[in-house]
């Protein structure tokens, strides 16, 4: 079994907590922008399992888990900014990338904008952006004045997991509860929450390196259809769609997830 451990490193202005384990090819997993977000919470399924094959580097993204909180408004160019100087604190020339929702829409831009830096991408629970506005606004509304109340983080969870109570037991859910409660409280100060959704679907029509949507067809936040217009704008890319799964595949079906994963960033998926 592969051992993952527990880091921190300087990138840019921010210090920044992540996790790292296995040898070989790199793969940069990017979290969500979820309540409690972060970078073990959301792959600690996963990261193992990839880890066998590959290294992998698990970070919390600005404001997120461990790493330092914003102080100013950010929007979308600085969290692909700020994992950019990861890669570069790291000495990584060239990586694989796993992107979860907000996630995604980092490792798309990243992809887009280095693409000699990087080799496939896979995007869970992610379209690119660009949804229709009165769908954005319904996912999105339950987060514009979010607080961290048990009440608040089981009704997100509830709308993100078809099966929440199993894949978020109560010490996952007190660990999610007070990650979140710090996260929020930081981005409160700054009147902002880190919830912009750019629409990044242009940049996904010219893409130039292989990706790999995964999504869930009980997915309440982004119903499956917006993921299907996504890849078909996709040049060469897949598609895999889990049955009885919400929004995030890696955690609802890890084994699943795991094969699929290892099989496309290796080019073995057919």
């Amino acid at each position: 079994m592969s051992k993952v451990t527990e880091k921190f490193i300087q990138a840019g202005e921010y210090r920044t907590h992540y996790w790292e384990g296995g040898e070989g090819e790199n793969v940069l997993m990017l979290h969500s922008a979820d309540p409690g977000s972060g970078g073990w919470l959301e792959f600690r399924e996963n990261m193992e399992a990839l880890g066998r094959q590959f290294r992998v580097l698990a970070p919390d993204i600005i404001g997120f888990g461990k790493t330092d909180s914003p102080t100013r408004d950010l929007r979308h160019p600085a969290y692909v900014e700020h994992m950019v100087q990861f890669l570069d604190a790291l000495g990584v020339k060239k990586t694989h990338l796993v992107g979860n929702c907000r996630g995604g829409l980092i490792s798309i831009s990243i992809a887009a904008e280095h693409p000699d830096r990087v080799g496939r991408v896979i995007l869970i629970g992610n379209a690119g952006g660009g949804i229709p506005p009165e769908l954005e606004q319904k996912a999105l509304a339950p987060y514009a004045n979010y607080t961290a109340t048990r009440e608040n983080l089981k009704a997100h969870l509830d709308r993100a997991y078809f099966n929440p109570e199993r894949w978020t037991p109560p010490e996952i859910f007190d660990q999610y509860l007070e990650s979140s409660g710090r996260q929020y409280s930081a981005y409160s100060k700054l009147g902002c929450y880190p919830m912009d959704v750019p629409n990044l679907r242009p940049l996904l029509a010219k893409m130039t390196v292989p990706v790999l949507f995964v999504t869930g067809k009980e997915n309440k936040i982004l119903p499956i259809e917006q993921a299907l217009i996504a890849f078909g704008m996709t040049p060469g890319a897949k598609l895999y769609a889990m049955s009885s799964c919400g929004l995030h595949a890696q955690t609802e079906h890890p084994e699943e997830f795991n094969r699929i994963a290892v099989e496309f960033l290796k080019g073995e998926l057919n």
